[in-house]
């Protein structure tokens, strides 16, 4: 009888270690998995991400509701940078006069971009932008006597 108890012992034991690698491996396949879903999930992250760049569906805002004050004939101007072709929306909520323009300038690509929309003592000019490191955004009026007051916002569409 001893002998079928030493078999016994060394089938359980065997059993045993069996059970332990098992675990082992078993602990090992859910962290892979584990760590294969969240590198998925990443990546559809960027996708989307990226798609809602190319759909224009991104938006940052440069300008919000900014007063500013000018002697006449002058503008304000700011300056800025896109990574990714969209377009540029400046909205002026209010001007104390009607001879208030927006105008854009850059160059990107060998283009050389450069338009001015009036707007008037209220309204929204929107202009085309390529990739660029120096955008200017310009905001003035072009009366001859007297200065202008304007509140404006600028968003950068992507």
């Amino acid at each position: 009888m001893s002998e079928k108890k030493v078999v016994s012992r060394s089938f359980a034991i065997g059993i045993a270690i069996i059970c332990v690698i098992l675990l082992i491996a078993l602990v090992g396949a859910v962290a892979i998995y584990d760590s294969y879903i969240a590198n998925h999930h990443h990546t559809d992250e960027e996708y989307n991400d990226l798609n809602d760049i190319v759909n224009l569906a991104k938006s940052t805002t440069w300008i919000d509701h900014h007063t500013i004050s000018q002697p006449a004939s002058s503008y304000t101007y700011w300056t800025f940078s896109a990574n990714y072709a969209g377009y540029v929306s400046v909205q002026v909520h209010s001007s104390t006069t009607d001879n208030t323009y927006v105008r854009v300038i850059y160059s990107s690509h060998g283009v050389n971009y450069d338009n001015q929309i009036i707007v008037g003592a209220s309204g929204t000019a929107v202009f085309p932008l390529l990739p660029s490191s120096s955008i200017e955004i310009r905001v003035g009026n072009s009366n001859w006597l007297n200065g202008a007051t304007e509140t404006v916002t600028i968003v950068y569409c992507y």
